[in-house]
């Protein structure tokens, strides 16, 4: 749909048909991404006619047999509600076979649109990708996430309630604590997580690009990089700390996390955690080679 086009969609999404209905982040200054930045992709809210005019276009590329659907790029909840009905119920329209469409959201964003949640869940809208990163207040003030963990619980349960009913997909970001808080790191994610009860939760390991912020913050000297290994502990710890009986779905399966997982909790929990066991109790030399693989997206 849009060939020479930098966007970012989840792994997940790889066979969905993409709609952007904005480009770039409203946000952009979290220090462990600048990725739109980057990339050199400002945020703008693109038209109206001309996002309904993709939908039109991907269904003469398509066919209207497609039945997965994202909507781009990092925040579409963020443009006006009226907006994205319109979007979502042309596209229902065009794809009558639809089954999933999904969407980037900022919890914060969530929170102020906490009222309209339940129109967009209406018009077609299913689940949402939202990234939790860590549930630490401090690291969220550090790493200028702009949002606190009480408003980032407050804000996913607001995606959640009976009214919205939409899924919620939270992201934890393996590493954010670096060397010297990641204990604080797996202690407050832990308590968002079992707060929150999301659908789904999708580990992914930091990676510090050249052009990231974070970067220039390591050569400060104001944040140590976690250990390969400290990332595969803070995996286990997180799922350790869970409720026994949290129903969820985890996915460890990044081309960048070190130990893939993937199952559903509660009864997963121990298949889970002993493959983790296992890998920590390989040899020192099994582990390290495990460690370098290629540190990219």
């Amino acid at each position: 749909m849009y060939p020479g086009e930098n966007y970012i969609r989840p792994p997940n999404e790889a066979f969905s048909v993409v709609i952007r209905v904005t480009k770039g982040c409203p946000w952009g200054r979290c220090r462990f991404c600048g990725i739109y930045r980057a990339m050199g992709v400002a945020f703008q809210t693109r038209p109206l006619a001309e996002v309904l005019g993709d939908i039109d276009r991907a269904a003469e590329l398509y066919g209207p047999e497609e039945r997965h659907f994202f909507f781009g790029d990092a925040d579409p909840i963020a443009i006006p509600t009226d907006d994205f009905v319109a979007i979502a119920e042309h596209l229902v329209h065009r794809f009558p076979r639809k089954e999933r469409l999904t969407a980037y959201g900022r919890a914060a964003t969530a929170w102020r649109q906490r009222r309209e949640l339940g129109r967009l869940r209406k018009a077609g809208l299913d689940r949402l990708h939202v990234g939790l990163e860590t549930g630490d207040d401090a690291l969220l003030r550090f790493h200028d996430k702009g949002i606190s963990k009480r408003r980032m619980v407050d804000a996913c349960r607001a995606i959640a309630i009976v009214d919205a009913g939409i899924e919620l997909s939270l992201y934890v970001l393996l590493g954010l604590g670096g060397r010297d808080r990641w204990r604080e790191h797996v202690a407050g994610t832990v308590e968002v997580l079992n707060a929150v009860r999301p659908q789904f939760i999708r580990f992914r390991r930091l990676w510090i690009h050249a052009r990231c912020p974070l970067r220039q913050a390591m050569r400060a000297g104001e944040f140590a990089e976690q250990t390969p290994e400290g990332t595969v502990v803070e995996t286990r710890e997180i799922l350790a700390g869970l409720d026994a009986n949290l129903a969820t779905e985890v996915e460890c399966m990044h081309h960048n996390d070190y130990v893939k997982l993937h199952g559903r909790l509660p009864d997963g929990r121990i298949a889970l955690l002993g493959s983790l066991d296992a890998f920590l109790a390989l040899p020192t030399a099994e582990r390290e080679a495990a460690y370098r693989v290629p540190s990219s997206i």
